[in-house]
């Protein structure tokens, strides 16, 4: 049959068959879409409710390293004080 063909056509052909081919592989794609896309939305939501606790996290290690902070500079004056005081004696 190949032998029946026209030469010229064989390129053409070789490129239709290509196009078939990718068409078909396009569509087996689309059509296994919407689970995946179902499944990415539920990572999307998961990464977010992830990030909203990593946050919460944050503020509250924001808030003990001021408190930390604070007490230190107290102290930190406390010990200003008393070396003032030694040192005008």
């Amino acid at each position: 049959m190949l032998n029946q063909l026209n030469p010229a056509y064989v390129p053409l052909l070789a490129s239709v068959g290509t196009l078939l081919i990718v068409a078909a592989g396009m569509f087996c794609n689309n059509w296994r879409t919407a689970p995946c896309s179902s499944h990415i939305s539920d990572i999307k939501d998961l990464i977010r409710a992830e990030g909203r606790v990593s946050e919460a996290n944050l503020r509250r290690l924001e808030e003990k390293i001021e408190k930390v902070e604070n007490l230190l500079l107290t102290r930190l004056a406390d010990h200003d004080a008393r070396l003032g005081r030694l040192e005008s004696r």
